[in-house]
């Protein structure tokens, strides 16, 4: 008796009903179809391709847990104790090593597998738009410019998510993460940037773990190897994603918040400081996180009537995010004309806000879409975390469900892996990267409830938590473990690995000898208008993307041409109508085409097509070349080093218009020539000749 009222009263103070409340949340969005609620009607290609994947990673959530609980129960038959004495060896070897270096190689380890990720599977290319777009301005930066140039003809520039400002060209992205990148570009290295902050984090983490559960220290450890060794995390740190610097400075703001509670209130200016550096990387996820550490570590003192002790600390966190809320405040404010001023919104205008209303794409985002692009977040990660059969989103939930109450420290853990998933949900963008910054608390506590069932069946208690039980978790995790080395790591692998199709149009092609060339990249005609309607049209990019389902590839190419006269040439002529509405249903009407390699054109049945857009169509007969992958790689207008300089091929009329700011560079065109091969770099009157003009195609 005497014994359960010590266990009620030294658990972390979190009523049992709420975390059997949270265990069964969990369940429910891990095993049941809570994404089909998902509007998936109309031209909505990204929510399609969503529900479709949930299916896959459902089924195979299911069929895996099923053959890892029945391996795990055949096992435990025959095999009771052999798992169970292997782990404890294990985590008594990896409680040897004092804390300082355990957590050195820690990091190490990390730090090194995400550079073979990098190297090996990425070959330091990026596989995401985000990395791209925060690269190039990362590389004006790197040369001392906030901004890139103002171009004389931005069409030919820009891509996805950068845009055109006052100050000239940039990112939409805030600067912590972009002076990062910097660093790496200036020393030459951008390839270490993922898997060094990788590093950091695993380090500050390992350090944190113990500290946080500290009287699970070989639990504690665990979780941190995991995290260190994490496929979900590595995958994401081959590149150089923002959530990387947010991680980081996440776990920066855990240990220096453990630090200041255990020692000197100075450790709050290492607080502030970690927690601006991650709002100005991720803004929402540093606020949660950076509000939630020093609350849930901090506030039994404050409860305790240590007013004094809070304050002083308090006004430490403050004065060391100062600093980074007036430079964001500055480069907002320089930028994008407000101190509060995000450069998403000047990307995307308030649509890109978070709250239920129509997102950027034109789609309606209220809570049953939130809900629904949760149940994906959640099942994606829960099998991604580790790669595992088993979710380990579907384990933390039983843990909660139906295991002993959270030990002392866990609940901060449960409140790290929650609230992100929480605070996303109020934000239109999903995607299982999002969950990165949290990923660490997911598998921290996947660990601790995973040793707490196991010890609980071992203890001598009868009743649910039998030795039985106890046996057939251990081998569940250890069965799941061996399928995720074995099939689910090389799967994912594969999965990201470049296919040679890819790489042909991704990788600089082969320069002939001579001054730096500029190299025209042939790009589709949607790209074209596109870039076209930012460029000189000045349209933001919540509203050019409805505008290209909603109307005609010709009728946009009419438009464009009126929009680029009126403010290049000061042209009045009227512009033409088209529908410029931004919700997500195209018209009834519009027929989706495609010619070459499946570049999409959208006309009506009855539409006659201007010589111009027959012109644009036969540009793009044999396929076409995406710009961005390839812009990053070579010189970049105003940092030209010596490389290749790549733009968009807009037809020749304003291609010989940027051609003359460049007249020492011998110009090429990039692009596919033929419907079989790959894309070849061919000499620019040849290229445009047989592309745009009425010649039979390049010779030799």
């Amino acid at each position: 008796m005497k014994q359960a009222q010590m266990e009620r009263t030294e658990g972390f103070n979190l009523p049992r009903l709420l975390e059997r409340g949270l265990g069964a949340a969990l369940l429910i969005f891990g095993l049941l179809p809570v994404y089909r609620a998902l509007d998936t009607s109309g031209d909505a290609p990204f929510r399609q391709a969503s529900v479709q994947v949930a299916e896959t990673t459902l089924q195979y959530a299911w069929w895996g847990s099923f053959f890892v609980v029945l391996m795990a129960v055949l096992l435990a038959f025959f095999f009771s104790d052999a798992l169970i004495r292997l782990a404890r060896n294990m985590v008594r070897g990896l409680c040897r090593p004092g804390l300082p270096l355990f957590a050195a190689l820690v990091g190490l380890l990390a730090f090194a597998l995400a550079l073979g990720v990098a190297e090996l599977l990425y070959q330091g290319l990026y596989k995401n738009m985000d990395e791209i777009a925060s690269a190039v301005h990362a590389r004006y930066m790197a040369s001392g410019q906030l901004a890139g140039p103002s171009l004389a003809f931005p069409e030919g520039w820009l891509v996805t998510n950068t845009l055109m400002v006052q100050e000239g060209w940039v990112s939409q992205y805030p600067p912590s993460h972009l002076a990062i990148m910097a660093i790496f570009f200036r020393l030459g290295i951008s390839t270490l940037t993922g898997p060094v902050l990788m590093g950091v984090m695993a380090w500050l983490l390992a350090l944190s773990f113990p500290r946080l559960l500290p009287q699970h220290e070989g639990t504690a450890r665990v979780g941190a190897l995991l995290t260190a060794m994490s496929p979900f995390l590595l995958f994401l740190a081959g590149g150089s994603l923002s959530h990387l610097t947010a991680g980081a400075a996440g776990a920066g703001i855990l240990y220096a918040t453990l630090r200041a509670r255990e020692g000197h209130a100075l450790w709050g200016l290492a607080v502030g400081g970690a927690v601006g550096i991650m709002v100005c990387a991720r803004p929402l996820v540093g606020l949660v996180l950076g509000t939630a550490f020093p609350l849930a570590l901090w506030g039994p003192d404050l409860f305790q009537s240590r007013i004094r002790w809070a304050l002083n600390r308090a006004a430490w966190v403050i004065a060391g995010g100062l600093p980074f809320a007036l430079l964001l405040g500055s480069y907002n404010h320089r930028l994008f004309g407000g101190i509060t001023q995000f450069g998403y919104l000047e990307a995307f205008g308030s649509n890109h806000e978070m709250g239920f209303h129509l997102d950027p794409w034109g789609y309606m985002y209220g809570i049953e879409s939130a809900l629904a692009f949760t149940s994906i977040d959640l099942l994606a990660v829960g099998v991604q975390f580790l790669e595992t059969p088993l979710p380990l989103t579907v384990a933390v939930g039983a843990f909660l469900l139906l295991g002993p109450r959270l030990p002392k420290g866990a609940g901060t853990v449960l409140a790290w892996a929650l609230l992100p998933a929480l605070a996303n949900a109020f934000y239109w963008f999903h995607d299982a990267r999002m969950m990165f910054e949290a990923a660490p608390a997911w598998i921290l506590l996947g660990t601790l409830g995973i040793g707490q069932m196991v010890t609980k069946s071992e203890s001598g208690d009868r009743g649910l938590w039998t030795r039985r039980l106890g046996h057939i978790t251990a081998w569940a995790v250890g069965v799941s473990l061996l399928i995720s080395a074995g099939w689910g790591v090389p799967n994912r692998w594969g999965v990201y690995s470049w296919t040679g199709e890819t790489l042909d149009r991704i990788q600089i092609p082969d320069l002939p000898t001579g001054p730096p060339s500029l190299i025209f990249v042939h790009t589709s005609w949607n790209e074209r208008l596109s870039s076209r309607l930012q460029g000189a049209g000045g349209m933001r990019q919540d509203s050019i993307v409805p505008a290209l389902r909603r109307n005609t590839s010709c009728q946009l190419h009419q438009y464009a041409d009126a929009r680029e006269a009126r403010a290049r040439y000061a042209s009045e002529a009227s512009l033409p109508a088209v529908d410029l509405d931004q919700g997500a249903a195209a018209p009834e009407g519009l027929v989706l085409g495609s010619v070459g390699r499946g570049i999409a054109v959208r006309t009506r049945r009855e539409e006659i097509l201007t010589p111009e857009c027959r012109r644009e169509i036969q540009a793009d007969r044999f396929g076409a070349v995406a710009l961005a992958p390839l812009l990053w790689q070579g010189d970049l207008p105003g940092d030209e080093r010596g490389g290749p300089l790549f733009v968009r091929d807009l037809g020749p009329e304003t291609n010989d218009e940027i051609r003359a700011l460049f007249p020492d560079r011998p110009a090429f065109v990039f692009s596919f020539f033929d419907l079989t091969g790959p894309p070849v770099l061919v000499p620019y009157e040849e290229a445009m000749g047989f592309l745009w003009g009425e010649r039979s195609g390049p010779q030799g």
